[in-house]
């Protein structure tokens, strides 16, 4: 990459976190994520030559996931199997609704392949699912630029419901102390997230940076050097990497692509909204978490940015995450299923 082009996305992001620090004064619901968003939007709208792929993203998702891992306790551990299974159900619910929409994609589109609709509409890991599209026979430029509005509409509004409805409900977040930024906790970034790196480059798994990170910040921050609290300024940082890289992939390209599929792109998304909210109420109603917890932890709509938004409202982030990470990884399990499935539909 050049210097110049390097210089350019550095300043895009500084200016992203200043408008995600401005947002988050202005108590705006999960503030870094939406603010940084939203200026990689404009940026993306205005010039399609910015993108953070490859190690810039993984190093967010590290950083969010090394957070979160340091925020776990091992009492985690003894609850989560409580929720696998309101988890399995509102999985099996999202992977109907999945079928149904990318069926109604390729009757209603009238110029998408069956493949290319059906992966459109796979709710899994977007970056995965559009990585392997290609080799069954999918359009993958379509496929990543309905993924990419998918995942930038539901960080869109996603994050501004559950901050609302957190506080209409008397949950407002509290004020909660800053504390410093010593040597150990530095040297418990660096060592988890290089680990992370290192790991998800030897061993492949959707999601597997923010998976590593959270697992190696759980570890070194429970048993080495028991790190009890992070500044809160650590996790707005990561929230806006996340906002901004998302953001920057909506460019004019994507926005191309959807106009040619027409106006059934908007209303697939809007379905596939609703339907998300539906699968939220299903698992509060399963489980005693509440409804903004459960929505946050079964709607596809990317582990880490669902996650990064739970860290910034403070709902859960571990519990989030953890089932997150399990619904992507089952749902890219069960893709050879999934394909024989579709090539079995007229």
């Amino acid at each position: 990459m050049e210097l110049s082009a390097v210089i350019r996305a550095g300043t895009i992001v500084i200016i992203a976190l200043a408008v995600g620090w401005i947002f988050n004064l202005l108590q705006v619901p999960a503030g870094w994520l939406l603010g940084a968003l939203l200026t990689g939007l404009f940026v993306g709208l205005t010039r399609s030559n910015v993108n953070y792929d490859g190690w810039p993203f993984k190093l967010a998702l590290s950083l969010v996931g090394a957070n979160i891992g340091l925020l776990m306790n091992k009492e985690l551990f003894g609850i989560i199997g409580l929720y696998l299974g309101p988890l399995l159900i509102t999985l099996l619910l999202t992977l109907i609704s999945g079928f149904f929409l990318g069926w109604l994609l390729f009757h209603w589109s009238k110029i998408l392949d069956k493949r290319t609709a059906f992966f459109c509409c796979i709710p899994g890991g977007a970056s995965e699912i559009i990585s392997v599209s290609s080799e069954y026979g999918a359009d993958e430029r379509i496929v990543a630029a309905f993924h990419t509005a998918r995942i930038t509409l539901f960080v869109l509004c996603i994050p501004f419901v559950a901050g609302i409805w957190n506080n209409t409900n008397g949950n407002e977040l509290t004020e909660v102390a800053s504390y410093s930024l010593s040597y150990e906790l530095i040297l418990t970034f660096i060592v988890v997230m290089t680990l992370a790196t290192v790991l998800n480059r030897l061993f492949k798994v959707p999601a597997g940076a923010l998976l590593y990170a959270i697992a190696m910040g759980f570890i070194f921050g429970e048993f080495v050097f028991q790190i009890e609290r992070v500044p809160n300024y650590i996790g707005g940082i990561g929230q806006g990497l996340i906002g901004v890289m998302v953001g920057v992939r909506f460019d004019r390209e994507t926005l191309v692509r959807l106009k040619r599929i027409g106006t059934v792109s908007i209303s697939i998304l809007s379905i596939y909204l609703g339907i998300s909210f539906i699968s939220g109420y299903v698992f509060w109603k399963l489980s005693d978490v509440t409804y903004i917890v459960g929505l946050l932890s079964v709607v596809p709509a990317g582990a880490a940015e669902m996650s990064a938004t739970a860290f910034a409202l403070e709902l859960e982030p571990t519990l989030v995450a953890s089932l997150q990470i399990i619904r992507v990884i089952s749902i890219f399990v069960t893709l050879p299923l999934l394909i024989w499935l579709i090539n079995k539909l007229r």
